[in-house]
């Protein structure tokens, strides 16, 4: 497992200079201008204030403005001039952080930002006492913030979803995976004619190999029958208390060994029906809540295959918004508004301006995170 975090971390800390080779990345970056048209959208997951700030006094400082969606739409369809000091700021999930750090430091410095939330999984109420930590904001904070107006709310889908596509182990429930963000990682299980998602699933259910629920590829639904070792050995063992042993794993793995895995694929109908329902219940149920149109959509992990895409434009939405896209830097106007490429947020200080920061800040700032916490 820990050679594996390594692995993982090396592999990402060496994409931004593999990026740079295939030009996936605007001049701005590496010391160059903004260019005509250009707009840059940065993807923020949590505030940390410290960072967060920082990073809204170097944009205030140096004149640039952040647009709400809609004026950004209008730009990439040409509809209104870019400014010339513009950029977008995007949140996804809608942690909690973007309640109790950014909003503050936004209203503080006049600016504004956009949150893809994931409502199937919004909690009703804060948690109490208010001052504990929550992964995600509740409906009370969302619905405060939209009338505040300092945020535009969008869709992220109705529950951010991993499915199982193979047989293949990967891991098994813990009482980690089913907390905070760590429940996105972990896949749908199908129970009778429900998915159980977070803290509903049971402790010790193996987890398969998976993909994104927006991904082309089809679910595999295993059997009942395979979880029930499994989810009986760590009740059996105590719960909770058996994820203490040092020796978990390699005992619950043991266990699986003597399972035979067997289920079957989904159909195509049940696919479409599957991603269907995540385009078009995330959307009906954020419009209900927020009072405004939802047509902007995020992708969960930036996948999506062509029934996904087809879909989303079915479901009414205008605009989809990506990570890195292929031979897109900054998507400009008359770009593809169904394919919005959108930076780190690492990148808001080296933007033009006083006080820019340099790329190798940036790179020591990403290798130091992601080799810490392979090493933690």
């Amino acid at each position: 497992m820990p050679l594996r975090s390594i692995g993982r971390s090396a592999r990402e800390a060496w994409e931004v200079p593999r990026d740079l080779l295939l030009g996936r990345y605007p001049a701005f970056v590496t010391g160059g201008g903004l260019a005509r048209g250009e707009v840059p959208v940065f993807v923020f997951h949590d505030a940390e204030p410290e960072s967060f700030a920082r990073k809204l006094e170097h944009l205030s400082r140096n004149g640039y403005a952040t647009l709400s969606i809609d004026e950004y739409v209008g730009v990439l369809r040409g509809s209104v001039p870019a400014p010339e000091r513009a950029v977008l700021l995007t949140f996804d999930d809608g942690r909690g952080s973007v309640w109790s750090v950014a909003a503050p430091l936004l209203r503080r410095h006049g600016m504004r930002a956009v949150v893809f939330l994931v409502p199937g999984r919004v909690p009703a109420h804060a948690p109490r006492p208010a001052s504990e930590h929550a992964a995600l904001m509740s409906w009370e904070e969302i619905d405060a913030l939209a009338r505040g107006g300092l945020f535009d709310f969008q869709s992220h889908t109705l529950l951010h979803a991993r499915v199982h596509t193979g047989p293949a182990l990967a891991g098994f429930v813990t009482p980690q995976s089913r907390r905070g963000y760590d429940a996105f990682d972990q896949p749908l299980v199908r129970d009778g004619e429900r998915d159980l998602v977070g803290a509903e699933v049971p402790l010790g259910t193996p987890l398969l190999q998976s993909s994104p629920r927006t991904s082309e590829d089809l679910r595999f639904f295993e059997a009942e029958a395979v979880r029930a070792t499994c989810v009986a050995a760590v009740s059996d063992a105590g719960g909770d208390a058996f994820f203490r042993r040092s020796d978990w794993y390699r005992q619950l793995r043991a266990v699986f060994g003597r399972v035979r895995v067997f289920g079957r694929l989904e159909t195509s109908g049940e696919q479409s029906a599957a991603i269907r329902r995540e385009l078009v219940d995330a959307r009906r149920i954020i419009e209900e809540r927020v009072g405004r149109p939802v047509v902007h959509l995020c992708y969960p992990w930036h996948a999506a295959g062509p029934t996904a895409r087809a879909l989303a434009a079915e479901a009414g939405y205008e605009t989809a918004f990506c990570g890195k896209v292929d031979g897109v830097a900054v998507t400009l106007p008359g770009g593809d508004p169904r394919a919005i490429a959108r930076l780190g947020e690492d990148y808001v200080e080296l933007l033009p301006g006083e006080g820019r920061g340099t790329l190798a800040s940036v790179l020591r700032r990403k290798w130091s995170r992601r080799f810490g916490s392979a090493r933690g």
